[in-house]
């Protein structure tokens, strides 16, 4: 009885996580259309590390094993991508109708670039999905201060692409341009900025609340701030190779 209820529970779990990666493939893919303030605040709630990061600790948090967690957030990672980037290639094909300083096509260059970026977070996604997955499985079956520096370590990385944007581009320099075009666009970066911060930190607080963690606030002060600096540091670096492509 217990092997048939099991093999029941795969195939919707499978539709599931297939479900959840067909929403952030889309909804990142249409955050890219919408300008100013609204795009903004969009691409910082579908499409980043923290809106595809939760998502994939969620997929790991449900699962009944940690098998289970790590292969689910993998796929959820890989099928978004996929199907962002087949959306780009066919839809939005903003890597097409460019031109070189010759005067022919740059087609060719952004279908290289398509394809570079492609590679680029497929990689990720295989490397991130285990370790997002099992951190959600952690979560939910860990003693409380193995649960508490998950919950810490989890803020930490996805607060991270937030804080190292904040390094690069503090608020008052932001606040600082008088461009009405640019401060519009600026202050978008801002808001931004603070929803990869604040929603992370909010994410902490329920977590702590739900699993009864908060007696132990100094493993998830320390994991928060510890791997809120490193996912700082890998994003800077991801961005750094992204921009030299």
């Amino acid at each position: 009885m217990a092997n048939s209820v099991a093999a029941a529970a795969r195939p919707s779990r499978t539709a599931m996580v297939a479900t959840a990666a067909v929403t952030l493939g889309l909804l990142a893919f249409a955050a890219d259309s919408v300008a100013g303030i609204a795009g903004q605040l969009l691409i910082a709630l579908t499409s980043s590390g923290f809106a595809w990061g939760l998502t994939a600790v969620l997929v790991g948090r449900s699962a009944d094993t940690a098998r289970r967690a790590a292969i689910g957030a993998t796929m959820l990672l890989v099928l978004a991508t996929l199907l962002y980037y087949l959306l780009v290639l066919g839809v939005s094909r903003r890597w097409s109708g460019g031109h070189l300083e010759d005067g022919t096509s740059a087609d060719l260059l952004g279908l290289r670039s398509v394809a570079i970026m492609t590679a680029a977070w497929l990689a990720a996604a295989v490397i991130a999905g285990p370790m997002l997955g099992m951190l959600g499985y952690v979560l939910r079956v860990g003693k409380p201060p193995t649960s508490a520096l998950a919950a810490g370590g989890l803020c930490g990385l996805l607060s991270g692409d937030g804080w190292q944007s904040l390094v690069l581009a503090p608020p008052w320099r932001l606040l600082a341009v008088t461009d009405p075009d640019q401060a519009q666009f600026f202050r978008g970066v801002l808001a931004g900025q603070a929803v990869k911060i604040v929603l992370p930190i909010v994410v902490l607080a329920w977590l702590a609340t739900a699993h009864r963690l908060w007696r132990a606030w100094p493993m998830l002060l320390t994991a928060a701030v510890s791997c809120g600096a490193l996912s700082a540091a890998l994003w800077y670096v991801v961005y750094a190779a992204a921009g030299s492509i």
